[in-house]
């Protein structure tokens, strides 16, 4: 991914999707103005702690289709995210971070590997469809 990408620190929206990228940089934590990010079809198995530090971002965040077991507790920093996909993934846990994100108003956690999910999603009351 070209370097470029990391210097725009004024760009709002930032579509990765369907690129086979297997990590994204820690840079990423830079784009501080970042409203929608999309991070989906792609080969990740891990995003990094400072995706939580992007406080702007509050349109969406799709990171389906990916190869992702968990997501870091600075997630739950996300507390204006609207819109959040982790479907196709390779959760086993749902990921706690997600119970954080108080402004949720549509969560997608299907195709993954989830046996149950966890009481802390009744927090989550601005979410209209959480499945």
């Amino acid at each position: 991914m070209p370097d470029e990408v990391w210097e725009n620190l004024e760009i709002e929206t930032l579509v990765l999707a369907d690129n086979d990228l297997t990590e994204i940089p820690t840079k990423i934590g830079d784009l501080k103005h970042l409203r929608m990010l999309d991070l989906g079809h792609n080969a990740l198995t891990q995003i990094p702690e400072e995706l939580g530090e992007l406080a702007g971002l509050r349109d969406f965040l799709y990171l389906h289709d990916n190869r992702l077991a968990r997501l870091p507790n600075s997630l739950s920093h996300l507390k204006a995210l609207r819109y959040l996909n982790i479907s196709e993934n390779a959760f086993q846990e749902f990921p706690d971070a997600v119970c954080g994100i108080k402004d949720l108003i549509e969560l997608r956690v299907t195709d993954n590997q989830l046996s149950s999910l966890p009481n802390c999603l009744a927090n989550l009351t601005r979410c209209e469809s959480c499945i």
